[in-house]
C-alpha cells in the first residue's frame, strides 16, 4: 500500500512539473507578445486559475515569473499593489482577531451570565479590540453584566 501511496505523490508531481512547465511558457508567450500590463495581469489570473500546482511546485513557479519580470522588465506586481494588498491582508488579520476575541467574551458571558441581552450584545458589537481585551479579562471577577460591561 505504502509503494502505491509513494508511485502516485511520484505521477503527482511529475505531472505538475509538467505543468509547471506550461504555465510558466504560457506565461513567458505573455510577456514575448507585447500585451499591455494590464492584459498580462489579466491573462495572468486566468492561466493561474485554470492551471493548478501542487503545493510544493509553487515556489520554483514563483521564482521563474520573478525571473521573467527581471527579464521583460514588467513586473507583474507594482509596489502599489503590493503595499495595498499587505494593508488589506493585515486589516484581515485584525478583523478576524477583533471576531475571535469578541466571539470568545460572547461564550464567556453567555455560560456565566445566561443568554446575553440585546443592549449587551449591541455594546460587545460596538465595542474596540482595547475594550474586549478588557473585557475578556474582568469577566472572571464580574458579577453581573452591568458591572462588566457598564450601564446600559
Amino acid at each position: 500500500m505504502r509503494a502505491h501511496r509513494c508511485r502516485a505523490k511520484a505521477r503527482r508531481v511529475k505531472d505538475g512539473a509538467t505543468r509547471k512547465d506550461v504555465k510558466i511558457a504560457l506565461v513567458r508567450l505573455l510577456y514575448e507578445r507585447g500585451y499591455s500590463r494590464e492584459q498580462v495581469v489579466c491573462l495572468f489570473k486566468i492561466i493561474d486559475w485554470m492551471i493548478q500546482l501542487p503545493r510544493e511546485l509553487e515556489p520554483g513557479f514563483v521564482q521563474a515569473v520573478f525571473a521573467l519580470q527581471e527579464e521583460k522588465k514588467m513586473p507583474y506586481v507594482n509596489t502599489i499593489e503590493r503595499v495595498e494588498r499587505e494593508k488589506a491582508l493585515q486589516q484581515g488579520v485584525e478583523r478576524g482577531r477583533h471576531q475571535g476575541v469578541e466571539g470568545t467574551l460572547r461564550k464567556q458571558a453567555t455560560l456565566k451570565f445566561g443568554e446575553l441581552p440585546a443592549w449587551a450584545d449591541e455594546r460587545i458589537a460596538a465595542a474596540t479590540d482595547a475594550q474586549l481585551d478588557d473585557w475578556v479579562v474582568r469577566i472572571l471577577e464580574a458579577d453581573s453584566l452591568e458591572s462588566l460591561l457598564g450601564k446600559h
